[in-house]
């Protein structure tokens, strides 16, 4: 059963911190490396993505764990009118404190790590 968890790692093009965290990825599992979606904190011009804003997201490397869920209400009529929802529960500041961190994260929120 997959996880309802989404790992975004926010990086910057050249960006020192962000060349190293994606060095450190290179050395994990490859499907420890596919539970990462690597997504850009700034868009083209120049201002933080509507991802970057949505999840409160103002430095690079940051590594955002969220929820995934639905949340569902009914309506006037009883009709349940449902949405899809991403919460963020947990955040990783930096390439010193995602690379401490990264393999219990990955082990905590997905199935990359099968138990023994």
């Amino acid at each position: 059963m997959m996880k309802p968890y989404v790992l975004y790692v926010f990086t910057l093009p050249d960006c020192e911190p962000t060349a190293k965290l994606k060095a450190y990825v290179e050395t994990l599992t490859k499907p420890q490396q596919a539970t990462l979606e690597f997504v850009p904190l700034r868009g083209p011009d120049g201002g933080f993505t509507a991802l970057a804003e949505k999840l409160q997201v103002d430095s690079a490397p940051t590594l955002v764990v969220t929820y995934e869920g639905l949340s569902c209400e009914l309506d006037a009529d009883g009709d349940e009118d449902c949405d899809y929802t991403e919460e963020p529960v947990e955040r990783l500041i930096g390439v010193d404190a995602i690379t401490k961190h990264l393999l219990s994260t990955i082990d905590g929120y997905t199935n990359a790590n099968p138990p023994e």
